[in-house]
């Protein structure tokens, strides 16, 4: 093989205007192909070396002494001349013909030479503006009849031009190559095996026109000629002259030790901890986002691991790297519940060992959303949901930010909150276009193929299935048959014995099976998680399991328990404890659930079984010995069945580090053909390819959002917003002709925009109007902001109250589609009588508006009382008896807090919209009282009992409410004697807690 490249960005003639990428691309394509193939030594002639008479003479050193064993390839990067000819160091546009190449002595050499195959790889282009490897500058030679570019190829003559005739050839700024060439590297350094070049035509086309379309272009690179068989080229590599050519991507290299790490300029005090945490070292996936991925040399990376490979502290490792160089860094999480968790891991070991500030901002009482938008902090924690709103309506965040990470990043295929995920990215993505570029990692649990996420997010990827602690996965069924994975493929064994499984109920059921199966596997000394997959599932199981097992109780968590305002599940967690059992589902309150994740997850804890529902294989640190699975399907109106990623993931919290030399992952099954089907099916299965939850079909929501990403934009721009998303991207990946289509669209939904009042045109711009930006910049779907628009212009003046507000919430579509239990099928209109007398008939016939039934107007009433009730201070045992019918539509805290959690979120934005269509705004400081006691349940008056400085659960805040001490004064006026005898046990601590502020006093 024989090959020579050609990259020109600086000329001689003062008229020829210089390219920033062309020099490097041929570099690069030079070094792709030195370090992939044994024996290559291709010449790399750039700039001033590259004169007419230099590019002869390669030509002539390759073609011109190529035999029939030979492959030619050539590149060249650089000017094209409209007819055809390329343009060199030494090119006078006084002379253009006479000093560039033309095609006609490229097509001579083709037919001259004797190789068996060439291929020239043309990033140039021969028409264009700006932007565009072309050059234009008025001339046109009189001998400038264009010589046709299929008359170069022929066959075993390849000619890749990286656009069509009529395209330009763009450059982007980013990565400082040709969207051409940087496709080409691209899909060479991906192969694993060689490719052929009509596959890598292929791929290199699609991607250039994706990438085109980001930047509101067309490129369609184009082939010609034609080869015998598929000419195959060798997969690439990044090797030694790649490295000394592009020494920015050269990076840290480590052999493990941890200590090394402060060649980097990381902290000696985060080093040392990170030492006492790992002793053994950094493990192989993290040595390789180091050594290989340069994730402390600022390159993003998107990381796709399982459970338990250490992915989280990758992101710890950059972000410390961040910090070192005076940078800030994010972390975004799918949860509250893992931003508080994070949070307070975090504050424990880099705020008070290191003096790093912390933050979070999760969308409740406690966010800091004042030192975030001051760049007060080191490091945040946000949940997706805050980081985009925060991000667009404050855009300025992005500039102070050094790094951002995205957990749990296979939550952008869920149809829901998936839009929040791409949305936010596609926000990160764009900024690079303005300069604001932070580096990015992202974290994924098991995905199938990533479907160009990586490339999407121009980040490089590390995918791996390997774990620290090797997995055995199966299926088991009633007869105690294990079909599991083996060293030699699937095996059948006898895992329980047959006697053992006896039926417990009138009827045969999964606890016949579960509770000799954990018998057995905790009188192994092992810890269990079982997974069920609903909440009253979760619960009962543990109850049982904790009368059948005999185990202990667990009493270090049982005096973990809050005191307090308890609901039906706290009584049931208790009993299930005493037995050596828990749960964990969303009917427990937040300070139950830490207790028992902090329980489960100890060295020597005294909660052997944990029943759980699904939520907890997403990133709650909750390792086990064994999982066992009861169900595969998610329960509702229709059964979803779990994809092969989600069983993959509740899977993958099997095994131990440390503990045991493999972990253990158990289906449930009924029959014999029940396991064999389960175990092809989720077991021998592929996880499914990551996606995007785009919907063509309805770009309302997406549109808005985008455009509130802007400040104006051309008309015919707004595509090119869309096309900026991984939805877009991945359209025009898989359709060329996305555009044409997605423009005759959008172009009826910006006139339906216009005449609701969401956009104003100003000749060929547009831009949100005030209460497009209000819509675009909320959670709420397209749909959902104007139904809310529509009720508040129906309302009286006189009842546009706060209140009122929070109610008619519950008329919007995302409120509908929280599930609320009613009995029957005619469910309970009861309700409808007392929302009329609680809050106002006129409001009450509000919640009626574009209802989908009278079960739907019944759910709306009963949702917004329970709201009323949790802020008035009911307790939630009064509220869980009120509301709940029967035993099969049972209200329980999880409910509550939903409702609450769901009415606070949407509230915030309504409160905005409002003000515009109104034309009056609420007292902010009475919005601000109201969204705090949907976080805390409170009455008004009650708050400042939450003021002090402990954290007192609402049960405590509560009891003392009640008792009459309302403020802080009338508190610390009472001994440690009387506060235990008011708050339980943790009235001594509440008042050790008050002793700074007594002597102050």
């Amino acid at each position: 093989m024989r090959a020579a490249f050609f990259g020109i960005d600086r000329h001689r003639d003062p008229l020829v205007g210089d390219l920033t990428g062309a020099a490097r691309d041929a570099t690069a394509l030079w070094a792709i192909m030195s370090d992939s193939i044994q024996g290559l030594d291709p010449q790399l002639i750039t700039n001033e070396n590259a004169t007419l008479e230099a590019v002869r003479a390669a030509m002539d050193a390759t073609l011109g002494a190529a035999d029939e064993t030979d492959v030619v390839i050539l590149g060249f990067a650089g000017h094209g001349t409209p007819d055809h000819r390329l343009v060199l160091h030494d090119t006078s546009v006084a002379d253009i013909p006479d000093t560039t190449l033309g095609m006609d002595e490229l097509a001579q050499r083709f037919r001259d030479t004797r190789a068996r195959a060439v291929i020239l790889l043309l990033d140039c282009c021969f028409s264009g503006g700006a932007p565009a490897r072309v050059l234009d500058v008025g001339l046109v030679p009189r001998n400038g009849i264009a010589f046709p570019l299929v008359d170069v190829a022929g066959q075993g003559r390849i000619l890749f031009a990286a656009s069509s005739a009529e395209q330009e050839a763009l450059e982007d700024p980013q990565t400082r190559h040709g969207l051409f060439t940087k496709a080409v590297i691209d899909t060479l350094l991906a192969a694993e095996l060689p490719i052929g070049v009509l596959e890598m035509v292929d791929r290199v086309t699609r991607l250039v026109g994706a990438d085109a379309g980001r930047f509101g272009y067309e490129q369609s690179p184009t082939m010609f000629g034609q080869t015998q068989g598929d000419l195959m080229l060798p997969p690439g590599r990044v090797g030694d002259r790649y490295r000394a050519a592009f020494p920015e991507y050269g990076n840290l290299q480590t052999t493990g030790d941890i200590r090394e790490l402060s060649q980097a300029g990381i902290p000696q005090d985060a080093i040392d901890a990170w030492h006492e945490r790992f002793p053994g070292g950094l493990n192989a996936l993290q040595i390789a986002a180091i050594n290989d991925r340069g994730i402390l040399s600022g390159q993003s990376l998107m990381v796709v691991a399982p459970t338990s490979a250490g992915k989280t502290f990758v992101g710890e490792l950059a972000a410390l790297k961040a910090i070192a160089d005076g940078k800030k860094a994010v972390f975004l999480l799918p949860y509250k519940a893992l931003v508080n968790e994070k949070f307070e891991d975090f504050s424990a070991l880099y705020g008070e060992r290191l003096g790093l500030r912390i933050v979070r901002c999760s969308g409740d009482w406690q966010d800091q959303v004042g030192e975030v938008l001051r760049g007060k902090y080191d490091i945040a924690f946000f949940t997706y949901e805050k980081f985009l709103s925060l991000s667009v309506s404050s855009i300025h965040i992005l500039n102070q930010i050094g790094l951002v990470v995205l957990d749990e990043a296979q939550f952008i295929t869920e149809p829901g909150r998936g839009m929040v995920v791409e949305l936010l990215l596609t926000s990160l993505v764009s900024a690079r276009q303005r300069g604001v570029s932070p580096q990015l990692i992202t974290l994924s649990a098991v995905i199938g193929h990533t479907n160009s996420f990586d490339r999407w997010l121009d980040c490089t990827l590390l995918q791996t299935n390997e774990r620290p602690v090797p997995l055995i996965e199966g299926v088991l069924d009633r007869s105690g048959a294990f079909t599991r994975t083996g060293s030699g493929g699937a095996e059948t064994v006898q895992f329980i014995e047959r006697h053992r499984i006896q039926q417990r109920r009138p009827k045969p059921s999964s606890q016949d099976v579960i509770v000799p199966l954990v018998q057995q596997l905790v009188a192994g000394g092992e810890k269990v998680i079982v997974f069920r997959n609903a909440r009253g599932l979760a619960s009962g199981c543990a109850e049982y399991l904790a009368n059948e097992l005999g185990l202990d109780a667990a009493q270090d968590v049982l005096d973990a328990l809050p005191e307090g305002d308890p609901s039906a599940m706290s009584e049931r967690l208790r009993r299930a404890l005493a037995g050596g059992v828990a749960f964990h589902n969303g009917d427990l309150t937040r300070d139950e659930r830490v207790a028992v994740e902090r329980g489960f997850r100890g060295h020597n804890s005294s909660i052997k079984v944990l029943v759980a529902t699904s939520t907890i294989a997403a990133g709650v640190n909750t390792p086990a010995s064994t999982v066992i699975i009861v169900e595969t399907d998610f329960p509702g109106r229709v059964r979803t069945p779990y994809t092969v990623a989600q069983y993959k993931n509740m899977a993958g919290r099997a095994g131990r580090l440390g503990f045991e030399a493999e972990g253990k992952s158990i289906i449930l099954a009924d029959t014999p053909m029940e396991r064999n089907q389960f175990f092809r099916q989720y077991v021998q299965g592929q996880p499914e390819a990551i996606t995007s939850s785009f919907n063509p079909n309805h770009p309302g929501t997406w549109v808005i959002r985008l455009l509130a990403q802007v400040r104006d934009v051309p008309r015919e721009s707004v595509i090119d917003l869309v096309a900026s998303t991984y939805g877009g991207y991945l359209a025009a990946l898989q359709n060329p002709g996305w555009r044409v289509q997605m423009a005759e669209n959008l172009e009826r939904l910006l006139n339906r925009m216009i005449t609701d009042g969401l956009i104003d045109q100003e000749g060929d711009n547009l831009r949100l109007t005030m209460l497009g930006r209000a819509c675009g910049e909320s959670p709420l779907s397209l749909e959902s902001a104007m139904r809310l628009v529509e009720l508040l212009r129906c309302i009286e003046p006189g009842d546009a109250t706060l209140e009122n507000l929070l109610v008619l919430i519950e008329c919007l579509p995302e409120r509908d589609e929280d599930y609320t239990p009613q009995s029957g099928k005619n469910g309970e209109p009861r309700w409808q009588q007392e929302a009329g007398e609680r809050f106002g008939f006129n409001i009450a016939r509000l919640l009626r508006h574009r209802a989908d039934s009278d079960v739907a107007f019944y759910g709306r009433c009963k949702r917004a009382l329970i709201v009323g009730d949790w802020i008035a201070g009911e307790s939630t045992t009064n509220i869980e008896a009120r509301y709940s019918s029967n035993s099969f539509s049972r209200v329980g805290h999880g409910d509550i807090r939903g409702f609450a959690d769901g009415s606070r979120f949407l509230l915030d934005s309504a409160l905005r919209i409002a003000a515009i269509v109104l034309g009056r705004a609420d007292n902010q400081e009475a919005a601000a009282l109201l969204l705090t006691r949907l976080d805390l349940g409170l009455p008004a008056d009650a708050l400042p009992i939450s003021s002090v400085s402990f954290p007192l659960t609402r049960g405590e805040i509560l009891s003392l409410y009640r008792a009459g001490h309302r403020d802080k004064d009338t508190i610390l006026a009472l001994n440690a004697a009387q506060l235990t005898a008011i708050i339980g046990r943790r009235g001594d601590a509440f008042h050790q807690a008050l002793q700074p502020a007594l002597e102050g006093a």
